[in-house]
């Protein structure tokens, strides 16, 4: 195994991640939440000055490999530690073994950023191990430990050996009266943290009487004096006093929560990944075709046979093309003993009526473990169908999963979520070559494709993460997806119309009256049942007709749920139409040269930067300043006041007496080299240590203060060596792209294509305002607000005659079309294809907005279209520009 690379999305989490960090540690978490998320801080319970912040992870997104990237990056830009401590906290001993095994053995890909990010000086350990670990080596490696909350979590803390004395921790706290006395003294202000004297005088050994009113020689105690870094999976588990009690007494510096349905008002969701995001980087399988099977129960477990076996079919062909193996699975939902068909009574349905191999059924239930040491994913494993109750064995994860088949009612079964999580999954994280493998399968004996899909998507939205606008895109009736790629047509299927019954609602006359809305007796009590849209009129009525302000919210959520599913139906990605194929720029660097693609790096290939100039060694935005004997680092804007830190952790492990410049460089070109790749070693070191020279013997910086301070620095040096390129790369970008030194055009050979199905509108920043937006793409929009100079822009590309269909671009590569500028990439707000087949590029800018990079962009934009032989246009839209209104410069440029 080798190391994972992280999918755009992860890579995001973390980038906000370590935004958040940053800022918290010049402003703290309060302002820096506000700040990133645009939200208020919850402080409870753990105040301002211990972050505790969410990472919000859908089903299926790699919460642990984010979480192994996590505990670096927190070391790194909050606690500024080369040595953390980490509590990685599961929420079952099941997911504890799977977790410490995945992070002890070597080569893993969710151990291999800890090993990359400390090398030998890893130690990852269950609670039994932990007093393993020598005290010198406690401040000079990385300690990572793995436990369940309710490890901690009792109320009684003599009921867990954590909390009780050990002399096996005798030596640590020993050590630690002379190198953390401070530490140890603060230990007093924890919950049930001291030897009291009614545990001495119980004590027979009478070890604890010369203890009375000290901290306990404790496992909990000794975490709590290292402030570690604490890491809590499925954290909306850990959302009751007992918890927070628990995780008190660890004295947190941090607590990272990853988790896919967080509660809300006590959860500080810093990032949450979108359903969409997931698709477009394979992590799972959508759609969801769903089937719905009146007929009974027979006709679904038959239909959901005949599809996994058309799968297998699938995926052989796959294989012959050079796929990966893969043997789809078939997950049966049966119904519970004393009812009509429990596990057993299926089992012999599938071996005598349909003829099923008895070796390739397996039950896995509370009482029959069948499942226990087998390796699904082996060639020779014959299993191809499993059959459950409520819930498969925790940590269980089979990609080869393809076809869920409930027996029970989705509205009534209970863990269909878990279940239907196995068959997301998308095997090896890898789209594959036959499009009938890139989504999952759900058979449900529902009687109509509305109530199924409400169903699911409570299922979806309340149980795996996802939210309403994710699952509008999630669902479709199986029978609008053709399962055979030579069976697929090009017509469109019609599909039956969303209708949502709201039960609660009694209907009057003006209700009634409205478009879509019909009234209709169910079980002697009239109903009112909505079709197509729900605008703000109509939602007024349906919340008049209710009383109490959770009942209006439950209605409201209903409405949106109707709407994204509608918007998910009509939407012309949905429907089957394809997006003009929009071209990138390209290059050649001679008349008749070949083409290639404009980049950025391109123009920087021809630069050489020079890192030994007097301007490239001058860090003008880092000050240290001397206040009584503390110092406190300036970067820029930002005041970082340096923590108190033992002699290891200032040595850098190179013993504090023989701490040297040399030994900083050697730090910080570790810790740099795969940030600054575009320079080679023989650059970086000179570099950094002209720059160390110049700060210990010119600006007179303490040599200790500095190696305090070495992460401010490296993140000095890093922004240094971007200003650095960046302003070489405008002048070469004007000399060679914008003044015409290279041959420019767009390339119509290697177009961007906007793809259904692939548009990873990340969940927070999504529209969802009661305007229809008709001629939006894909169903859901990214990044637009309901109302706004940017809101009234897209209503006038959404009503423009001349518009076929648009797209909300999105700001990320490979999913969102860009241009190149010197800087980075130009990624335009609106794309649009025209009834007449050209392409029109829209950037819409607020007048506050100006600058050498807007310009550079307006000019690259022109430049593109200007070159497109008339295939393309570019509108640079104000509300205002040259006396003419928004509406009339779309009208110019759109003419």
């Amino acid at each position: 195994m080798s190391t994972l690379p992280l999918k755009s999305y992860q890579q995001t989490a973390l980038d906000t991640l370590t935004a958040f960090a940053q800022a918290a540690q010049v402003k703290g978490a309060p302002l820096a939440f506000g700040e990133v998320a645009g939200r208020p801080y919850n402080t409870d319970p753990f105040g301002p000055d211990v972050p505790c912040v969410c990472l919000r992870i859908p089903t299926g997104g790699g919460k642990t490999l984010l979480a192994a990237h996590a505990v670096p990056l927190l070391a790194q830009h909050w606690r500024a530690s080369d040595a953390p401590v980490a509590v990685w906290l599961v929420p079952s001993d099941a997911i504890r073994a799977q977790t410490l095994r995945a992070l002890q053995t070597p080569g893993h890909p969710f151990r291999q950023p800890l090993v990359d990010a400390y090398g030998d000086a890893l130690r990852v350990v269950a609670l039994d191990e932990l007093a393993q670990i020598a005290p010198p080596d406690w401040g000079r490696c990385a300690v990572v430990v793995v436990a369940t909350i309710q490890s901690f979590r009792i109320d009684d803390t003599d009921q867990r050996n954590v909390y009780s004395f050990s002399e096996s921790f005798e030596r640590h706290f020993k050590a630690a009266q002379s190198a953390q006395p401070h530490d140890l003294a603060a230990l007093r202000e924890l919950p049930d943290a001291l030897v009291t004297a009614d545990e001495a005088a119980q004590d027979g050994r009478a070890v604890l009487r010369g203890f009375v009113g000290q901290p306990r020689q404790s496992l909990a105690n000794w975490l709590a004096l290292q402030r570690p870094i604490v890491i809590v999976d499925e954290a909306h588990n850990t959302k009751t006093d007992k918890s927070f009690t628990a995780l008190k007494r660890l004295q947190p510096a941090c607590l990272l929560e990853l988790t896919a349905t967080p509660i809300k008002e006590r959860t500080n969701v810093l990032y949450h990944v979108s359903a969409q995001e997931l698709a477009a980087e394979h992590m799972i399988k959508l759609p969801i075709a769903l089937a719905e099977h009146p007929e009974g129960w027979p006709q679904a477990v038959f239909a959901a046979v005949q599809t996994r076996a058309a799968l297998e079919a699938e995926a052989l062909k796959d294989e012959a093309a050079g796929a990966g193996y893969v043997r789809p699975i078939a997950l049966f939902q049966a119904q519970n003993l004393g009812q009509d068909v429990p596990p057993e009574a299926l089992r012999a349905h599938l071996q005598s009526e349909l003829h099923i191999p008895p070796e390739q059924i397996v039950v896995a239930t509370g009482n029959t473990r069948e499942l226990e040491g087998l390796d699904l994913g082996r060639r020779d494993c014959p299993v191809r169908f499993v059959i459950t109750v409520q819930a498969l064995r925790e940590g269980w994860d089979c990609p080869f999963a393809y076809v869920l088949c409930s027996l029970q009612r989705l509205s009534s079964a209970t863990a269909v979520e878990q279940l239907l999580g196995r068959v997301l999954r998308m095997p090896y994280a890898t789209r594959r070559g036959r499009a009938a493998l890139n989504r999952a399968y759900a058979h449900v004996c529902e009687a109509a494709f509305s109530s199924a899909a409400h169903a699911l998507a409570d299922r979806l939205i309340n149980g795996m993460g996802f939210e309403a606008l994710d699952v509008a895109s999630m669902l479709a009736p199986a029978a609008s997806l053709s399962l055979f790629e030579e069976n697929t047509t090009s017509a469109p299927v019609q599909q039956a119309p969303i209708a949502t019954n709201f039960e609660a609602i009694a209907p009057n006359e003006a209700l009634a009256a409205l478009p879509g809305v019909q009234v209709q007796t169910i079980a002697g009590t009239p109903q009112v049942v909505v079709q197509g849209h729900i605008g703000a009129e109509l939602e007024s009525q349906l919340l008049a007709g209710v009383r109490g302000a959770k009942k209006q919210g439950a209605v409201r959520e209903q409405v949106a749920q109707h709407n994204a599913l509608v918007a998910a139906q009509t939407a012309p990605a949905t429907r089957g139409e394809a997006f003009a194929p929009v071209p990138p720029l390209a290059y050649r660097d001679t008349p008749q040269g070949e083409l290639w693609p404009l980049e950025r790096e391109a123009v920087l290939e021809a630069v050489d930067i020079d890192l030994l100039t007097p301007a490239a060694i001058d860090l003008p935005g880092f000050q240290v300043v001397e206040q009584s004997r503390r110092f406190e680092i300036y970067l820029k804007d930002e005041q970082v006041k340096l923590r108190p830190a033992d002699p290891g952790q200032l040595s850098m492990n190179y013993g504090a007496s023989g701490l040297t410049a040399a030994d900083i460089v050697r730090w910080l070109e570790q810790s740099l080299y795969a940030r600054l790749p575009e320079f080679t070693p023989a650059q970086r070191e000179p570099w950094f240590a002209a720059v160390v020279s110049r700060l210990l013997h010119e600006k007179g910086v303490p040599i200790e203060v500095l190696a305090q301070a070495r992460f401010t620095l490296a993140r000095a040096l890093e922004a240094k060596a971007a200003d650095l390129r960046d302003a070489a790369a405008v002048h070469e970008f004007r000399q060679l792209v914008l003044d015409g030194a290279w041959s420019v055009e767009p390339d119509w050979t290697h177009p961007h294509v906007f793809e259904p199905g692939r548009y990873p509108a990340p969940a927070g920043s999504r529209y969802a305002g009661r305007y229809e937006f008709r001629k939006h793409y894909y169903p859901v929009i990214a990044d637009l607000k309901d109302g706004g100079e940017e809101f009234l822009c897209a209503q006038l590309i959404d009503m423009h005659p001349k518009v076929k269909h648009w797209v909300r671009n999105l700001d990320v590569a490979p999913a969102g079309f860009w241009l190149p500028t010197s800087r980075h990439r130009f990624f335009a707000d609106f794309v649009a294809e025209l009834t007449d087949g050209r392409i029109a590029l829209l950037e819409y800018k607020g007048a506050h907005l100006a600058g050498a990079a807007e310009t550079e962009k307006r000019q690259i934009g022109e430049l593109w279209a200007r070159q497109s032989g008339g295939r393309a246009v570019f509108g640079w839209l104000m509300q205002t520009q040259q006396g003419q209104s928004l509406a009339q410069q779309l009208d110019a440029v759109l003419a």
